[in-house]
């Protein structure tokens, strides 16, 4: 018994050990020559641990999904002592558009040197990630996972909305300017993984956010417009660019927020409309001026108009109103701490309270089409008694609020795992009310992907 618990935690403790090595020689070759002894010393000892991880395999996988460390398809489990050498690695890889290294059996310390030289000479140029296209060896870099084939659909769409997520809080907390195509491209992995798993992709976007970070307001809110774009029937390409429309809505303001009371408040409208939009065009303004930056900005300032119904209001254009619906669902559920958030129902039901004032009555009709009378990942109390998690959005309009609900708690608050659809015919149970996950401390987004 023994044995085998030490061989159950080699595996974590070689993931671990290979990260911290390519790590440090990623950094020893960041600041000195491949001939350097630093560098030579980390090589060498990245070359050890590999020559023994590699006895009867054929490849080691070292991942990087969403700033998320992978070996071999394994996550790697991190202490905090471990967190800032994953984000070292994902500051690494990120601008080199590389989520994967792979080394290949036979390797040898020539092609763990010609792996450091390329690093060293593609890290500072404008096309980082032509290093891929280098010859190492028995070394291969690759943009995509290689394992997606063993990872389950729903654990590859977690990585890409991980990876957005990541992108985007990036982006708001450094002070480059703002690559759009970066966002695109992982913005086109996410929505082709996302095929068939909208309710789980929905359910990615209600997961909590104890620090309140900016990424997930943008990624949650660009998902969300991806998802009524792709109701909407329009092409791909045009679901891509109202995802990333919502994406940088409220890249200028950043972590900031408001209480969920104070959201609809003309005044507070009016002072959000001065300032975010003006920040986020700063930041989208620092690379010159084309048709796709301007078509943001002029996006970011138009979801935060209310359209009070002045007749001499100018209209609001049709990306605004689209991203405006989900962008107040979001911040009305997820307010900056510590304000507490609404349950998903109940701020569903004060945005359709504001239709035909503040949002087009038309979007607010898709937004609830696509997410549901009671979101997908909504914590409910059913009528028997029992807590469970709405699952997903009934295909028929008329049994909106008789969704598939996945039952985690029997009525006398024992452990249940069962899945009831409350839309079949006959059947009696209801939804009574929604569930603040923090009366119970679930997170109820948690028991769509277990």
């Amino acid at each position: 018994m023994d044995d085998t618990s030490t061989a159950s935690d080699a595996k974590p403790q070689m993931g671990l050990l290979l990260l911290s090595a390519v790590v440090r020689c990623l950094h020893a070759a960041s600041l000195h020559d491949v001939e350097n002894a630093s560098t030579k010393e980390a090589l060498e000892e990245l070359g050890t641990l590999l020559d023994s991880e590699l006895k009867g395999q054929k490849s080691v996988e070292l991942q990087c999904m969403g700033g998320i460390p992978f070996m071999s398809g394994k996550r790697i489990k991190l202490g905090e002592e471990h967190l800032d050498t994953a984000i070292s690695l994902r500051r690494y890889l990120e601008p080199l558009q590389v989520e994967e290294i792979a080394f290949g059996s036979g390797l040898k310390r020539q092609d763990l040197r010609s792996f450091l030289l390329a690093f060293q000479k593609h890290r500072r140029t404008p096309t980082p990630q032509k290093i891929q296209q280098e010859p190492m060896g028995t070394i291969r870099l690759r943009a995509t996972l290689s394992t997606t084939q063993t990872l389950s659909p729903r654990e590859v769409l977690l990585r890409y909305y991980a990876r957005l997520v990541v992108l985007l809080n990036h982006a708001i907390e450094s002070k480059h300017p703002v690559r759009i195509e970066r966002f695109r491209r992982a913005l086109h992995r996410l929505a082709e993984a996302s095929q068939g798993l909208e309710p789980q992709l929905i359910g990615l976007t209600r997961f909590r956010r104890p620090k309140g970070e900016g990424g997930h307001h943008g990624a949650a809110v660009a998902v969300l417009t991806l998802l009524m774009a792709r109701r909407l029937g329009v092409s791909r390409s045009q679901q891509i660019e109202m995802a990333l429309n919502g994406l940088f809505h409220d890249l200028g303001r950043g972590m900031a927020g408001q209480a969920p009371e104070q959201q609809f408040d003309r005044t507070t409208h009016e002072l959000m409309t001065r300032r975010g939009p003006l920040k986020s065009a700063m930041r989208l303004l620092q690379q010159p001026l084309n048709p796709s930056q301007l078509e943001r900005v002029v996006t970011a300032h138009e979801s935060l108009q209310p359209a009070w119904g002045n007749q001499g209001q100018r209209s609001v254009g049709v990306a605004g109103r689209l991203i405006s619906v989900p962008c107040a669902f979001d911040l009305l559920t997820f307010p900056a701490p510590p304000h507490p958030g609404l349950p998903a129902d109940q701020a569903l039901r004060l945005i359709m309270s504001q239709a035909d004032s503040r949002f087009d009555p038309r979007v607010v009709r898709l937004f609830t089409t696509v997410a549901g009378f009671y979101p997908v990942g909504t914590l409910v109390k059913l009528s028997g008694g029992q807590i469970g998690v709405v699952m997903d959005v009934p295909a028929n309009p008329a049994q909106a609020t008789r969704p598939r609900v996945r039952v985690i708690q029997g009525a006398g608050k024992s452990k249940a795992d069962y899945v009831i659809d409350l839309a079949e015919p006959g059947q009696r149970v209801i939804i009574v009310s929604s569930v603040a996950t923090t009366e119970n401390d679930l997170n109820a987004p948690h028991f769509l992907f277990s």
